[in-house]
């Protein structure tokens, strides 16, 4: 039986949408959280360098998967929520990477030591870069005309869209006031029963 092992901090990040993939489809697995203090001497033991990694497991052998994304896909390839098109893949895939651009800057943001250059800077993503960007999300939907945001059946792009918007806790609700298909998006997978039950149970996080 094929066992797996998701490494990463304690925190969301870059594994919370892995971890919503699993609760989704109702896989198990060991959500193995280290701390900052152990990564230095845990950090060689990863393939290059970094978290998170998914370790995959089976009778015979152990193998290691690194890079968030790729982790991603192959899940959703494993769980057949990757699309059923390769048109619908490849959307998947274009939202996906999108919103995880998106992130990186409001993750370089919050990495800021200055506080000052930090306060600008996030004032700045939150009054220039999200309204940019979530207007042409909007418009995107609009145009496809999807029940989903990349195709008519659920795919890991409508849980990575679920993830984007959680990350910028309640000041997601102003956007939403003008934003109206990203919420119907975002409510519509927010309220199924395996993430909601994911929340509820999920370590207490601010990142």
């Amino acid at each position: 039986m094929i066992k797996y092992r998701l490494v990463y901090f304690d925190a969301r990040g870059h594994a919370e949408l892995i971890r919503f993939i699993f609760a989704y489809v109702g896989q198990e697995y060991e959500d193995f959280r280290i701390k900052e203090t152990e990564w230095p001497s845990f950090k060689n033991r990863t393939l290059f360098g970094k978290l998170p990694v998914l370790e995959i497991s089976d009778d015979i052998q152990s193998i290691q998967l690194a890079q968030s994304l790729s982790i991603v896909r192959y899940l959703s390839s494993i769980f057949c929520i990757a699309g059923n098109s390769d048109l619908d893949k490849a959307r998947a895939d274009m939202i996906t990477e999108q919103l995880s651009d998106i992130l990186e800057i409001f993750y370089d943001i919050k990495s800021e030591k200055n506080l000052q250059l930090r306060a600008e800077k996030e004032s700045y993503f939150y009054k220039e870069t999200l309204p940019f960007y979530s207007s042409m999300l909007e418009r995107l939907f609009e145009i496809q005309k999807t029940n989903f945001v990349a195709a008519n059946t659920l795919t890991y792009a409508d849980l990575a869209f679920v993830v984007f918007w959680d990350s910028f806790g309640e000041k997601k609700k102003h956007f939403f006031e003008v934003c109206v298909i990203c919420k119907a998006y975002y409510d519509h997978v927010n309220n199924l029963p395996e993430i909601t039950e994911w929340k509820k149970k999920r370590p207490i996080s601010n990142i």
